[in-house]
């Protein structure tokens, strides 16, 4: 999976990378495990407010109607940001993974 970070009012460094790197893409790999590597793209908006918290947003586009995937999540501290990210895009692909099923099933 190839997961393009961008930052806003944050520099994106190598140990960011290395987080996404460790907390994010296995477990959206696993997850996607059947889908081609040119649609796992996603892009990654980190960004710090004014009180220091960590804002991520998350977009991604998937095959069908119902394939685009968004995350919003803030915290404190980045790891949580992060994993929070993870869970939401987790609960959507297995949503729209049964949607498929179900869809192909009619």
């Amino acid at each position: 999976m190839n997961i393009q970070i961008n930052g806003s009012k944050l520099e994106v460094s190598p140990r960011i990378k290395r987080l996404v790197d460790k907390k994010l893409k296995p477990r959206l790999d696993r997850l996607l495990l059947k889908f081609n590597e040119e649609i796992k793209t996603g892009f990654l908006h980190l960004e710090k407010d004014k009180y220091k918290n960590y804002i991520a947003k998350f977009d991604m586009a998937l095959p069908g109607q119902e394939g685009h995937l968004t995350a919003h999540y803030s915290h404190k501290k980045l790891i949580p940001t992060i994993v929070g990210i993870r869970e939401q895009l987790e609960k959507q692909i297995k949503k729209y993974k049964q949607e498929q099923v179900n869809y192909s099933l009619g």
